[in-house]
């Protein structure tokens, strides 16, 4: 256990970062010195060695010696924001202090209070459209009327583009007034939500028998054990929009349901050294019968590692919600916060190594193929009425 809280890669995991040498930070202006900290720590952790074909340390130069940054801090965030875009890795990028704070929360399963409307949004890349995954029950949103399934248009006036900008313009003081546009079905319709201070749940029983996991914290293990209670003799985990979150927090869960010795996951490193976690006991909930998981298109990372670790060592059955794999996220991060306090300055997410799954599976870009299918599953629906109506994924593989 204390190898795997050393190694795994989990987001948010804090690094921390060797100061320049005084009599060069004394020549630099706080801007530079926050890109030459950003490069350093990106320098260390990023995986791909070759840099996308970048000549690095030129790179920092440009970065460090000939830049003045005359427009101050946000010319310095948006120049290290450019330059991870060009490293070539979709996921490794600048953090904005706000949307660390915000990451840094959900990873730890920080239950503190967020003035909001509750909800919570992803990207639908293949439409583009902001799309809200899961509301919280009895907060401003649910109480306005807001559904899973609904389409973000506009906030406050500003249309949106991406599920972070959305979350941004949704959060406010505590009483205050925010108006969303969104989209249902054919029609746009618009609400006002007051804004309140909301309890986020990472885990909660959606209704008898079904386990919604939000995202993966570190304890999201010991949330599901205490609500996992079967319905019938059945059991059904619901991660339909869950993006992930703890690599840790997956593996702990995954051993809940896995008898000892059971292969997890491996990791491999940057240095192409592979670590394999496993099963250390027979897990509380194994079982001889499987487990129901309702995917979609949006569930990744962390929450494919818990996933594949299930279906893999026949310990549950997979079934897609209006698609026939997972999104396709073989590859790990590290958040590292930046500035003093750390986090102060945002953060760098890289990305550190990669995964395969129990069967040595590389699962990026394609994801995690179903066992069945419910075809007529949205968001909108409960996962007890998606799993009613399931049929066998045909493939030719």
């Amino acid at each position: 256990k204390a190898q795997c809280r050393q190694c795994a890669t989990i987001i948010t995991a804090l690094t921390f970062v060797l100061q320049p040498p005084a009599a060069l930070a004394d020549t630099l202006s706080s801007e530079q010195r926050f890109c030459a900290e950003a490069w350093r720590v990106t320098d260390s952790l990023f995986y791909e060695r070759t840099f996308n074909g970048l000549d690095w340390f030129a790179e920092r130069q440009e970065l460090v010696k000939k830049k003045t940054y005359s427009k101050g801090r946000d010319e310095a965030r948006d120049t290290v924001a450019l330059l991870l875009k060009r490293l070539g890795d979709r996921y490794t990028r600048y953090v904005y202090p706000e949307e660390y704070l915000r990451l840094a929360a959900a990873t730890v399963g920080d239950a503190r209070y967020v003035a909001g409307a509750g909800i919570q949004l992803v990207d639908d890349e293949e439409n583009q459209k902001v799309v809200i995954v899961d509301i919280e029950p009895g907060a401003p949103g649910d109480q306005a009327g807001l559904r899973p399934g609904d389409e973000i248009v506009s906030v406050q006036g500003e249309n949106v583009k991406s599920a972070a900008r959305s979350a941004a313009l949704l959060r406010g003081e505590a009483g205050s007034v925010v108006k969303i546009d969104f989209q249902r079905g054919t029609q746009v319709q618009s609400v006002s939500v007051n804004r309140a201070l909301v309890t986020l749940s990472s885990v909660r029983q959606a209704e008898p028998g079904v386990v919604r996991i939000r995202n993966f914290a570190l304890d999201t293990a010991e949330l599901v054990q205490d609500k996992a209670k079967p319905s019938g003799g059945t059991l059904a985990i619901d991660l339909r929009g869950n993006g992930g979150g703890s690599l840790e927090g997956g593996i702990d869960t995954a051993r809940l349901f896995l008898k000892s010795g059971q292969r997890i996951v491996t990791v491999v490193d940057k240095k192409g050294q592979p670590l394999t976690y496993d099963a250390v006991a027979d897990g509380p909930l194994a079982s001889s019968k499987k487990v129901q998981l309702l995917i979609d298109k949006n569930t990744a990372s962390a929450a494919e590692v818990f996933a594949a670790a299930l279906q893999q060592n026949n310990a549950a059955v997979l079934v897609g919600a209006n698609t026939d794999h997972t999104f396709g996220k073989g590859v790990i991060q590290t958040v590292a916060p930046l500035g003093d306090p750390p986090g102060n300055d945002g953060a760098v997410a890289v990305t550190v190594a990669t995964y395969s799954t129990p069967n040595g599976d590389n699962i990026n870009g394609q994801g995690l193929a179903v066992d069945l299918i419910s075809t007529s599953c949205t968001l909108a629906d409960s996962a007890k009425s998606c799993l009613a109506r399931t049929s066998p994924y045909k493939t030719d593989k």
